[in-house]
């Protein structure tokens, strides 16, 4: 039986239930403050169309950016990044149709290339064979597409759009062949000694990275390297014909090998650079035309001090290919760097992993928080101190997405590294043939 005071105290606990039941709601936390980099960012952030086929003012704002400019960088923070990709081929597109673009340099061997610049053009019409044949980063159907735009629009344009490879890491027997040729059609008086150098320097076959795992056991490597020199002077000798600077272009590449994986490990990242480089401008100038250069951020950013970190490695410590590019160009080159905040990225084993927001430091962290998905931001404008703090301070940012938040990149500041950043907020691997 219940007492008197056993039923005060319950009628007491009703009476401040109740009591508690009406009064005001318990108020939530302040928002966390915006950051006056977030705010500027909102206000200038040009938003990008969900569908990337569609017209949107984003187009005339990277026009606008790149005008007169003869080269144009589109820096992508990793390879594979589905969203990324179709960015890129949104702006080259772009340019192309209505900038003027003629040729575009991609972060893929010169001789690997080759086949593509055919299909381009009209030469062959295996697509899909062909990017079997090159890196896995390229075997993606966002790039398929972009190739095959290409050739559309040269099928249906007088003024082709040409393609190449930036790079020498996998030079082939196709540079080693077409140097061949034109010695014997135009001085075959010199096949005797080009034989001769071919002797230490020709691959076996087309298993070029069998080629190489040779080449880095061999302990004295300079016989090699002046074979391969000798190879660009016999080309240089020959009186100039049709054909001649692409193949004493080819005979560079053969030189660019060889000499490069000569050098010390560490200094291989800054020697490739260097001449990837040499590469883009040499097809500008032979081209003539407006060029975009297709490659990793950390190649394309203007970044004479760029440091790359991985986990359990050295750092690598390089002069950036945008970098000589700036140089050389000044305002006539233009690095985009494409970022974004999380999202997912399948690694070259295959795995899917997840990458969380960029964290604190890093300079994209304040365009995680405005509110468009997608958007494209010129950064060379002029703000408020706290942008200008921002935009002129050190610069890190997500490195190797593999490793996640492992691997960072920085170096110089962004104000240096480019000139339009294209933001997006969340990303998914890219879809493979």
């Amino acid at each position: 039986m219940r007492t008197r005071s056993t039923l005060l105290g319950l009628a007491a606990g009703a009476a401040a239930f109740a009591l508690l039941a009406t009064a005001a709601p318990t108020q939530a936390a302040p928002p966390e403050p915006v950051s006056p980099v977030t705010r500027w960012a909102e206000r200038h952030a040009v938003p990008v169309p969900d569908d990337p086929a569609r017209p949107g003012l984003d187009l005339v704002t990277v026009s606008r950016a790149t005008a007169g400019a003869r080269v144009i960088g589109l820096g992508e923070p990793g390879h594979q990044i589905g969203e990324v990709t179709e960015l890129q081929a949104r702006y080259l597109r772009h340019l192309v149709t209505y900038g003027g673009v003629r040729a575009v340099a991609f972060e893929m061997d010169w001789t690997v290339a080759l086949p593509l610049s055919d299909y381009v053009l009209g030469r062959r019409d295996d697509l899909e064979a062909v990017l079997g044949t090159s890196e896995d980063i390229w075997q993606t159907t966002e790039i398929r597409d972009l190739f095959q735009w290409l050739r559309r629009y040269n099928d249906t344009h007088a003024d082709d759009v040409e393609v190449a490879g930036s790079e020498y890491f996998a030079t082939g027997p196709a540079a080693y062949d077409a140097v061949a040729a034109y010695v014997a059609a135009n001085a075959p008086d010199r096949m005797a000694d080009l034989e001769a150098q071919y002797e230490w320097v020709e691959p076996e076959n087309d298993d070029i990275g069998a080629h190489l795992g040779a080449y880095m056991a061999v302990p004295d490597k300079a016989p090699y390297v002046q074979a391969a020199y000798e190879v660009e002077r016999i080309v240089a000798s020959i009186d100039p014909g049709a054909g001649h600077e692409v193949v004493a272009h080819h005979a560079r590449q053969i030189r660019f090998w060889y000499e490069g994986f000569s050098q010390e490990w560490g200094d291989i990242p800054a020697y490739r650079d260097a001449k990837a480089a040499e590469n883009v401008r040499w097809w500008q100038r032979h081209t003539g035309g407006r060029t975009v250069y297709w490659a990793a951020s950390a190649h394309v950013a203007d970044a004479p001090r760029l440091t790359l970190t991985e986990p359990g490695e050295p750092d690598t410590v390089a002069a950036s290919a945008g970098s000589y590019l700036e140089d050389w160009y000044g305002r006539g080159y233009v690095p985009i760097g494409f970022t974004f905040d999380h999202g997912s990225y399948r690694t070259g084993d295959g795995a899917t992993i997840e990458l969380p927001p960029a964290l604190d430091g890093w300079f994209e962290r304040p365009l995680g928080d405005v509110e468009a998905e997608r958007f494209v931001l010129r950064i060379d404008r002029a703000g408020p101190p706290a942008v200008r703090d921002w935009l002129d301070a050190p610069l890190v940012t997500r490195g190797r997405p593999e490793y996640g938040t492992a691997s960072i990149a920085y170096g110089g500041t962004l104000d240096e590294w480019f000139d339009v950043v294209v933001h997006t907020q969340a990303v998914t691997p890219a879809h493979p043939l």
